[in-house]
């Protein structure tokens, strides 16, 4: 019988960015198996056209979904089942469900191990991307690096460059790409901080800022850009649109959110800024990353000059972004 394996991963855009190396794993030790991840909506846009995946299940987050994947997974006959999550009871419940012979996951919450055939301990002096391999090894994988990325297609990018020419974007000038936002205020720097940052880059290196974010961020957004003669990309991309556009960026700055580690799994040069976590375990993983990092983990405490250092050595070069290109086939 043929290899499936089943891959279960969070939710969180920057938490299956971060599991994107282990699944380049599994393929890597299972060349010929089928492999299936169950993720949400974003995630699914996050891994779309990864050559590691063969087929990305959607999970909705509302009870009645468990009981659907639970049975659709019983149907897949999966031979190995791999929960990335820590501490989802949902997650380990759908594992053993399942019923594949090897179930892995983490020996985190207390009762979970009982669900799994091989449960490993999280190392909480390490980057959660290798908490995430050493899960995949025990699975037979074999880890080819570390760092995170992100595929688009050649359609993709060129629809991105209309979008943003649609939004204001000449098509010559180098983009800064900027999210400034956080769905928790802890991690969120100041927008007078952000202002007066963006301006001195825009004088310094001749960049227009781009400012990025959801739909319930776009007034936010609208304000900051209005202050820096930037362009207002909040609330006007898709999930995989946004992933595109980025691409088209010269360099990328932000908190600690998705956006950031999409910048960086895509290769463009990025700047984050850190506050009460801890990059060294969630921190974007690349050679062009420079993390910046509050002396007290409270954001107000971040230093203008400090974060201006580390952004006045972004790069000028229009669609910086190294991610590798696939077909649309």
């Amino acid at each position: 019988m043929s290899e499936r394996i089943a891959a279960l991963t969070l939710n969180h855009i920057g938490d299956v960015v971060f599991v994107e190396p282990a699944l380049t794993a599994l393929r890597a030790g299972h060349p010929t198996a089928r492999l299936v991840v169950i993720t949400s909506p974003e995630g699914q846009a996050v891994l779309a056209c990864n050559p590691a995946v063969d087929e990305v299940w959607v999970r909705q987050r509302d009870g009645w979904s468990w009981c659907q994947l639970a049975r659709r997974l019983r149907r897949y006959m999966p031979t190995v089942a791999v929960s990335f999550s820590p501490s989802s009871l949902g997650l380990a419940l759908c594992a053993f469900l399942s019923g594949a012979p090897r179930r892995i996951g983490f020996a985190f919450r207390p009762g979970l191990p009982l669900l799994f055939t091989a449960a490993l301990p999280l190392d909480p002096q390490r980057h959660v991307v290798e908490d995430y391999l050493a899960l995949v090894e025990t699975a037979g994988g074999k880890p080819v690096r570390q760092q995170p990325r992100l595929f688009v297609t050649a359609e993709e990018r060129s629809h991105a460059y209309q979008r943003l020419q649609q939004l204001g974007w000449d098509g010559t000038t180098p983009l800064l790409g900027c999210h400034p936002f956080s769905s928790v205020a802890s991690k969120e720097w100041s927008t007078d901080n952000f202002a007066t940052l963006l301006r001195r880059l825009s004088g310094a290196l001749g960049v227009q800022p781009v400012i990025f974010g959801s739909d319930a961020e776009r007034h936010r957004a609208e304000r900051l850009a209005h202050q820096v003669q930037g362009i207002v990309a909040a609330g006007a991309l898709a999930l995989r649109e946004f992933i595109a556009a980025v691409t088209w960026c010269s360099g990328f700055i932000g908190g600690d959110s998705g956006p950031v580690h999409i910048a960086a799994a895509l290769g463009v040069p990025t700047v984050a800024l850190f506050g009460p976590t801890d990059p060294i375990r969630t921190g974007p993983l690349g050679s062009q990353v420079t993390v910046v990092r509050s002396p007290t983990g409270d954001m107000r405490d971040i230093p203008l000059e400090a974060v201006w250092a580390a952004a006045k050595t972004l790069g000028t070069k229009v669609g910086a972004g190294q991610c590798p290109s696939r077909s649309s086939s």
